[in-house]
């Protein structure tokens, strides 16, 4: 006799290859999962079989959310499931799998008990019930006043939630690294209201979050340490570290206006036996229209115990003559710090709407400040200082002291030190030492 098993239908399948998975993620019970349950079974999914399933399409394949119809992932998510079970693919776990058919025998039917018969007869009702009456009126009365009380915590005031985390679950890699990052406590986040976007850090397209979708990755390809910002309608909210190290220094060029690719240029033993700077030719190769605008980032990061509120930073440079696509001749100097960056710029006196200035949470543009102080020309060189004792930064242009302030929010450690040109510019030497104990850059130079 026909047991069943024949006639299982695709729904079946996937009902029954829900519940395996469920078993080999250790957690059986579906109905208990929650919304960071869905994002870790998607991480690890991801992990073993290069798929990437979003929270939102597990739920659905789960039954978390309720749909008119139910849904049937497409054949790439389905033999995503079936290799994680141990399956070579979706069509191979159907054949060797049998659904199993529950059983349908009928439960025996129950007697109803008698029911009891009412009587008639006239009681007479004590004092005593009548008090028992009073406390049941009192007590009624002090339920409804909790009730409404509770209705309206519900219906006519906010609900506090906590603000939503982000958070990179690969944070520290070499050149180029694919950062893959976690939205956590999106479950309660009002949609229609409020706008939530990932700010990577390194001018590239920002991200809006979806409703449901909490796991996105991002393709870093210039070495540095960059902040990866979460917003909420333009406002950060959360902020997590992305940290690209170096070994030694590198060359990585990039046209102006193009933020869609890098140019890394290969230079053997660069700031060594006077090699302080790339050629015209060597851009050229690496894949630069030299006669457009172009920058060169000169970049070493490394951990490193010196203190990034209590350093000197030292550097000779020679910036760009001008040449095609080059009018500024501007350089800048990043230190890269655990909790943000130093930041100076400087560039031809005509230029300096275009300069940035930034010592931690303090950023300042040309555009919309005073920043005369960072005009000056040095395409036949020059030098740059910054010093920065307690959280109190001076900077210094050949060997003159242009401006000072305080910040409040520490640096902390340094990760390595960056010195951008437009064009073909060169470093002289770089002398950077932390002031308490002396401790110098293991990538100095001069």
């Amino acid at each position: 006799m026909d047991n069943g098993q024949g006639r299982a239908s695709s729904l079946d399948h996937l009902d029954y290859c829900c519940q395996l998975v469920s078993e080999q993620y250790g957690k059986p019970d579906i109905l208990s999962w929650t919304n960071s349950d869905y994002v870790k079974l998607g991480y690890i999914l991801y992990k073993k079989t290069h798929v990437q399933i979003s929270p939102n399409t597990l739920k659905r394949i789960f039954g978390k959310i309720k749909t008119d119809v139910r849904y049937y992932p497409q054949r790439a998510t389905r033999d995503a499931l079936a290799l994680y079970i141990g399956y070579p693919d979706w069509e191979k776990f159907t054949i060797a799998k049998a659904v199993p058919v529950p059983s349908t025998g009928q439960l025996p039917h129950t007697i109803a008990p008698p029911i009891p018969k009412l009587t008639t007869e006239p009681r007479s009702i004590s004092l005593t019930a009548r008090k028992r009456g009073v406390w049941w009126l009192y007590l009624l009365a002090l339920l409804l006043v909790l009730a409404s009380l509770a209705a309206y915590q519900i219906f006519f005031t906010d609900t506090v939630h906590t603000p939503p985390r982000l958070i990179c679950e690969n944070p520290v890699g070499e050149n180029p690294h694919s950062a893959v990052f976690v939205v956590r406590g999106m479950d309660s986040i009002e949609f229609s209201k409020e706008h939530y976007t990932i700010v990577f850090g390194d001018s590239r397209t920002d991200v809006s979050v979806v409703a449901g979708d909490s796991l996105y990755s991002h393709y870093y390809e210039v070495p540095g340490r960059y902040s990866a910002i979460l917003k909420r309608d333009g406002v950060g909210v959360d902020t997590t570290s992305v940290y690209l190290k170096t070994n030694g220094w590198t060359a990585t060029a990039r046209m102006m206006y193009d933020t869609t690719r890098v140019y890394p240029i290969e230079v053997p033993n660069l700031f060594t036996g006077g090699r302080n700077s790339v050629s015209t030719l060597e851009a050229s190769h690496a894949g630069i229209d030299t006669n457009r605008t172009f920058f060169v980032d000169f970049i070493n990061t490394q951990v490193t115990n010196i203190d990034g509120d209590n350093f000197d930073l030292f550097v000779k440079v020679k910036t760009s003559p001008s040449r095609p696509g080059v009018r500024c001749s501007q350089v800048r100097v990043n230190v890269f710090g655990e909790s943000s960056k130093h930041l100076v710029d400087a560039m031809k006196p005509g230029c300096v709407h275009w300069t940035d200035l930034q010592f931690s949470e303090i950023n300042k543009q040309g555009e919309s400040n005073q920043l005369n102080f960072l005009g000056v020309d040095l395409h036949e060189g020059g030098s740059m200082r910054i010093k920065v004792e307690n959280k109190h930064a001076r900077v210094f242009i050949n060997s003159k002291q242009v401006y000072e302030i305080t910040y409040q929010k520490p640096l902390k450690k340094i990760y390595g030190l960056g010195i951008t040109f437009s064009g073909i510019g060169s470093i002289e030497s770089v002398v950077l030492k932390d002031l308490r104990t002396g401790q110098p850059f293991s990538g100095n130079f001069q």
